[in-house]
């Protein structure tokens, strides 16, 4: 436990088989850990210290470490070509923005993977530095990547008015950039094609949001009270 401690301070408690694995720690030795109460399994390869405080979306970060299981956490860029960033419905679970139920992490990735885990899903995407913030350790996408995510995939316009609602009130997004990026996706709810401030007025009218001056977050009522 001494030796994994230098992992488990610094990764929320946790620590992935082949991390211990590299420092000499093998599978019988996790295992008798385990059994001693040590460790708690939260994977097939990734387990908590018991010790730690229960870290706070504690499987969006196993699944997050398991992507390039053998490199610490803090050794990783956020661009990780061998990792990912937490993304879509799960990222809006981490921002606290919208009313989607995020039953499965969502990770994009920079190439094509498969998981045999029912409860993850790997997306195939590309980022940017400035698609990505860090939230307690863990790289996940921006507000604003995360709404315009959801309109690529076409989530329903009430759900998405929310998560813009939520995250206007938060000062989270600037409405005026959010409306010049989402313009590609007017047309996927039936708005005027390349027109994105009527897109996001359209998708705030879903939720029964009066829309005045968008641009102003002191203006949107907190529907939601």
């Amino acid at each position: 436990m001494r030796a994994m401690a230098d992992f488990t301070s610094d990764q929320w408690g946790m620590i992935t088989s082949a991390q211990a694995k590299v420092i000499g720690v093998g599978g019988s030795t996790m295992l008798r850990a385990v059994e001693a109460g040590l460790l708690e399994r939260v994977t097939s390869s990734c387990y908590l210290a018991t010790a730690a405080s229960y870290p706070q979306h504690l499987h969006a970060k196993a699944v997050w470490l398991r992507l390039n299981p053998a490199v610490p956490g803090w050794d990783r860029p956020n661009l990780d070509p061998d990792g990912g960033v937490i993304s879509h419905s799960s990222a809006a679970l981490i921002h606290d923005i919208g009313d989607l139920r995020a039953d499965i992490v969502e990770v994009t990735v920079p190439r094509r993977r498969t998981t045999r885990e029912q409860d993850v899903r790997l997306r195939r995407g590309d980022l940017t530095e400035d698609d990505i913030t860090i939230i307690d350790g863990l790289p996940v996408t921006t507000v604003p990547r995360t709404i315009l995510d959801q309109m690529a995939d076409h989530t329903d316009g009430s759900h998405v008015g929310t998560m813009i609602q939520h995250a206007a009130l938060r000062g989270l997004v600037d409405l005026d950039q959010l409306a010049n990026q989402a313009q590609e996706y007017a047309c996927r709810y039936g708005v005027r094609r390349g027109d994105g401030h009527d897109l996001i007025e359209y998708l705030l009218t879903q939720i029964g949001q009066p829309v005045v001056n968008y641009t102003t977050p002191d203006q949107l009522t907190d529907f939601t009270t």
